[in-house]
């Protein structure tokens, strides 16, 4: 079984299990079955909203676009709580059809204060839910990075501030920094791009920014960070590195003319 495959069995179940201890809560006990129903659009709907948030909307919360993102949360929760009423109808109808003349299947807008307060509890869970979850995730990459990305041989101190100690998967790797070209985002890992090899381990660049930041590396945009003394030329829109030319996003175009600036 390969890693997604498995990472797939593994949100299957939780989704399932989740399913059924909420239509139980949901339930009381008494009319399970009619809430295990309703609840398939619900926790659908808790899934689309979570799945969202950690792949797009989490995002600004790493580059710390906090107001944005807290707009954008409200937003989507609202909007899957107002569709949520029709979803819900039409499933029911499908599987009670004697009750389907009784629902209305004509989408409006929720605009009473205290329905949507109620109503959209189960959505803001699962949004802070999320949330919570890739805050742990978080913080646990940046302790990966301080007991994994930080010099750990002390008995050179100047060897000990060019070095990094990288681990992939059950090897650690010894990586002078002068080595590294550059280092290349993949979500919840990291590329690293040096003169004869590629390592991929399990880091954020928003924390190695941080980490490698006053190393003589930088970053130039959302998806790389360079080693400023690998740089062979800077155009107006991206960088070339041996081998590679990177690109420069353009909130990150000031501080890259700022750095390079400062060398002429």
């Amino acid at each position: 079984m390969t890693h997604k495959q498995k990472t797939l069995y593994q949100q299957l179940v939780f989704w399932t299990v989740f399913w059924f201890i909420q239509s139980l809560l949901f339930s009381g006990g008494k009319d399970l079955e009619f809430y295990l129903a309703k609840n398939i659009v619900i926790v659908g709907l808790q899934a689309i909203i979570s799945y969202l948030n950690w792949h797009l909307l989490l995002r600004l919360i790493a580059a710390k676009r906090y107001l944005i993102y807290a707009l954008l949360s409200v937003s989507l929760v609202y909007l899957i709580f107002s569709f949520a009423f029709t979803l819900i109808d039409k499933t029911l109808s499908l599987i009670y059809p004697t009750i389907g003349q009784s629902l209305s299947y004509k989408f409006q807008w929720v605009t009473s204060f205290w329905s949507i307060l109620s109503g959209s509890a189960p959505y803001s869970i699962a949004l802070l839910g999320s949330t919570v979850f890739w805050l742990i995730k978080e913080n646990n990459s940046l302790k990966e990075v301080d007991s994994g990305a930080l010099p750990t041989d002390h008995k050179n101190e100047e060897d000990n501030e060019n070095t990094l100690m990288l681990k992939e998967g059950k090897v650690i790797h010894r990586l002078p920094l002068e080595e590294i070209l550059f280092v290349q985002g993949m979500k919840e890992y990291v590329r690293w791009h040096t003169k004869d090899k590629k390592l991929i381990t399990l880091h954020t660049l928003a924390n190695l920014e941080d980490q490698l930041g006053n190393k003589g590396f930088l970053r130039t945009h959302k998806s790389f960070i360079v080693n400023t003394k690998c740089v062979n030329a800077i155009r107006y829109d991206s960088l070339e590195i041996p081998g590679t030319r990177i690109p420069i996003g353009r909130s990150y175009r000031s501080r890259v003319q700022d750095c390079f600036q400062s060398e002429i």
